[in-house]
């Protein structure tokens, strides 16, 4: 190329420069991608419409009065919702059967633990108990109750039946509490069959090799499971315990059928079967005073919250561990 042309090329460049650049074209959206923006949307919208506008109606609510639920008829009332709920002893009484059976979900972890290293160690059809203590999870829990609720009848019921007795065991006004042990039991029938699943699933990512490391430092079972498998599993007991919390301060199926309120509006004798959650429904959807509900269940959350803060916290730094 001759000294010309390479003037002619560098004073076309600097033209170029100078000149404005073209913004790119804007590329035009598909109709595939429009439907597959409008699916993605679908449950967006579902979450806004049925979670969240709830959850902002509630915390408003609770500030408020109003008649019968009526939206129209709000009006502030100084924070009297919170003085009449702090003041309510159904409200006090609530939190301590909530958490009595809440322990339950507790106590059915450790089962479901117990009952998956033995599954682990056993291996023969270790996949079909797994699946017969699955069954119970996929049931609903409302049949659950149900099925429970007859055995513990007391005319036709099933245990009255095998003991030969015609004992009360739901509503008996001498002796309420055997209300709160039927629940219980309704409560540890089910809960374990998850957590055996997920702890099977955890137990075989145990490195084996520590096991036979630990057999020729002559460790014991018991040295072997503290150390070796609590360990290792770890990150899914927290992960389990979590969820145990949850459901266990939730609790609300099997008291609404166990312990279904009659005419004087008491949950089973004494009320011994009214929890949080209970009351939330009955306040908010019998007695139609949603403000009220939404103190003791914005209450309820809170005491969640800083409950599963400190698990979540733990099992982060497993995580982080590992």
């Amino acid at each position: 190329m001759t000294a010309r042309e390479n003037d002619a090329a560098a004073a076309a460049d600097g033209i170029a420069l100078l000149l404005p650049s073209r913004a790119p074209k804007k590329k035009k959206w598909k109709p595939v991608q429009w439907l597959c923006f409008g699916i993605a949307l679908i449950p967006i919208i579902s979450f806004i419409v049925f979670s969240g506008v709830p959850v902002v109606m509630s915390f408003v609510s609770m500030f408020t009065e109003m008649d019968n639920n009526d939206l129209t008829t709000m009006q502030w009332n100084n924070f009297q919702n919170f003085v009449e709920v702090f003041r309510d002893e159904r409200f006090w009484g609530s939190w301590g059967t909530t958490f009595w059976l809440a322990t339950a979900q507790v106590v059915t972890l450790v089962i479901a633990l117990v009952i998956s290293v033995l599954l682990n160690a056993i291996r023969k059809f270790s996949n079909v108990f797994q699946v017969i203590f699955f069954i119970p999870y996929i049931c609903s829990s409302i049949a659950i109750a149900i099925m429970w609720k007859w055995i513990f009848s007391t005319d036709l019921g099933v245990l009255n039946s095998l003991i030969g007795e015609n004992i009360e065991w739901l509503n008996s006004y001498d002796h309420p509490t055997r209300l709160i042990w039927c629940v219980y039991i309704t409560i540890m029938w089910q809960a374990p069959a998850y957590g055996i699943v997920m702890f099977k699933a955890a137990l075989k990512n145990v490195n084996p090799s520590l096991y036979e490391a630990a057999s020729l430092d002559g460790a014991n079972g018991w040295n072997k499971f503290w150390h070796i498998t609590l360990p290792g599993i770890k990150g899914v007991t927290l992960f389990l315990l979590l969820a145990s919390i949850t459901n266990g301060l939730a609790v609300f199926d099997a008291v609404t059928i166990l312990a279904p309120v009659d005419w004087t509006g008491v949950a089973g004798p004494d009320d011994v079967g009214l929890t949080v959650n209970y009351y939330v429904y009955l306040k908010g959807v019998k007695n139609r005073e949603m403000e009220y509900a939404s103190v003791i269940s914005w209450a309820l959350f809170l005491v969640t919250f800083a409950i599963s803060f400190f698990v979540i916290r733990a099992r982060n730094k497993a995580a982080e561990e590992n």
